[in-house]
């Protein structure tokens, strides 16, 4: 038992080092303008780092909802879980490892079941993008050039609003995966885990989407504001749809944590283009935002995570 402690601190040290050598290594990879900082507006920085806990709170009440019918835990959990997902999905690709990350806080035999009302929360919050985006696609239809090039662009609009639909049908009716899984003989051990998905209602669900939807709002005012305090001049209404159109085309692009920063910094720039020469203050308004949002919430993350590990290895 204490060599299997050991063992699991080991674990844990592991990927708190990764996440904050990756940190690291962005902040030495990003050749940011430190005039420019200087220069933005801290009242407006000082608005979107105190948004910051709003967002992760209203993620952690998503999942404490979502664990109800599993085991029901206080939102403090919920957030610690919340906050120890950030730090493991940091180490792993397209940050995959918070499905797992988060359940550390739940009892062993739960945490599978954590794990995939993890993933039904993600799926929530890839509709509302959808959604959003296909709004913001129709907004700039005549602004973004790229788009207006495309050949097939009819196809891909209607590619879109297919899956979207389609991912609504699906989250509106979640006793489907299990038959679906069940179509492919999939172990019986797998697809009786999923069952307890059938537990939730069409008013469940759709408590899940709002929920998704605020936090949407949220990370897109911070944008929004973030583009204010470095100088970026541009409408509400261009910035909002720049910003549906940017998380849009993050979801379809596969990365690795090292490279994160990089594509949401390029697709920032390349859509905002149409709206600004403000370029740079695009990057930093992009850098930051990812640093607060998932920068800061993963170092507390680690200390919990640390913490937690140390006195049961004790």
């Amino acid at each position: 038992m204490y060599k299997n402690n050991q063992f699991k601190l080991l674990y844990k040290i592991l990927i708190v080092l990764f996440s904050y050598g990756y940190i690291y290594y962005k902040f030495k990879s990003l050749q940011l303008d430190w005039h420019a900082i200087k220069l933005a507006n801290s009242h407006f920085i000082l608005i979107v780092i105190g948004l910051m806990p709003v967002n992760w709170v209203l993620e952690s009440t998503k999942w404490q909802f979502l664990l109800r019918s599993i085991e029901k835990i206080p939102l403090i959990i919920a957030l610690k879980g919340v906050l120890v997902g950030i730090t493991t999905g940091l180490a792993t690709p397209n940050r995959v490892g918070e499905y797992v990350g988060r359940t550390f806080v739940l009892k062993k035999h739960n945490r599978v079941k954590g794990s995939l009302a993890t993933m039904l929360g993600s799926w929530a919050q890839v509709l509302v993008t959808l959604i959003l985006g296909l709004i913001g696609w129709i907004i700039l239809f005549e602004q973004v050039n790229f788009f207006n090039q495309l050949e097939y662009r009819p196809l891909f609009m209607g590619f879109l609003l297919g899956l979207m639909l389609l991912m609504l049908l699906v989250f509106y009716n979640l006793q489907w995966v299990k038959r679906i899984m069940q179509w492919f003989n999939i172990n019986k051990k797998y697809t009786d885990e999923v069952s307890f998905l059938n537990r939730f209602h069409n008013f469940d669900l759709s408590y899940i989407l709002l929920l998704s939807l605020l936090r949407y709002t949220i990370f897109a005012s911070q944008y929004i504001i973030l583009l204010r305090a470095f100088g970026a001049d541009i409408s509400i209404i261009n910035s909002l749809a720049a910003i549906f159109l940017i998380y849009l085309i993050i979801i379809f692009i596969p990365h690795f944590s090292i490279t994160e920063l990089g594509v949401r910094a390029s697709i920032s720039i390349f859509v905002f283009q149409a709206f600004t020469t403000e370029i740079q203050a695009v990057a930093m308004a992009a850098s930051f935002l990812w640093f607060i949002n998932l920068v800061l919430p993963s170092v507390i993350g680690s200390f919990y995570l640390l913490t937690r590990k140390t006195k049961k290895a004790s």
